[in-house]
């Protein structure tokens, strides 16, 4: 391993003809700034200290410098790509006393098939929802004070529409 090199991060999605879990493991654990290593994605998964994909981390960041709180919330997820909605998921559900802290709220993941009409049900219900879909536009319905916030704090700047 070259101690010049502090981190690695693989450029996702890659050609077809590349395999991304070879690649994505094939990266030294403490050196897979993204978190995709499969020794990394364990370690969030099991609430232990991890490296934390980017946006994810950033999401996190901004939930508790705001103050919002989620234990015992209703939280969606809009999107569940392996760096953004995935951890950010991972994080907000799990326990807040393990090794590495979580959310303890009740998570729902969303994604382009689930149905408009189970997605306005899940909205409706939220406490939070984080929008981490990108790859094409995604219409909300949620209540009148959730879409405002929608409209005034958006963390994503593609394809939201509330």
């Amino acid at each position: 391993m070259d101690p010049r090199v502090s981190g690695i991060l693989v450029q996702l999605p890659l050609p077809d003809h590349v395999d991304e879990r070879t690649v994505c493991n094939g990266i030294a654990p403490e050196k897979d700034v993204d978190g995709f290593h499969i020794i990394n994605i364990g370690r969030l998964c099991l609430d232990q200290h991890s490296l934390i994909p980017a946006t994810a981390s950033a999401v996190w960041e901004i939930i508790k410098r705001t103050g919002i709180e989620t234990f015992g919330k209703n939280v969606v997820v809009a999107g569940r790509s392996k760096n953004a909605g995935m951890p950010i998921a991972m994080l907000l559900h799990t326990d807040g006393e393990h090794e590495r802290p979580g959310g303890d709220a009740t998570v729902t993941i969303a994604h382009r098939y689930t149905p408009k009409e189970q997605l306005k049900i899940h909205t409706l219900l939220a406490d939070v929802i984080v929008v981490a879909a990108v790859r094409q536009p995604l219409t909300l319905v949620a209540s009148p004070v959730v879409e405002h916030r929608l409209r005034t704090c958006s963390l994503s700047s593609h394809g939201l529409r509330a």
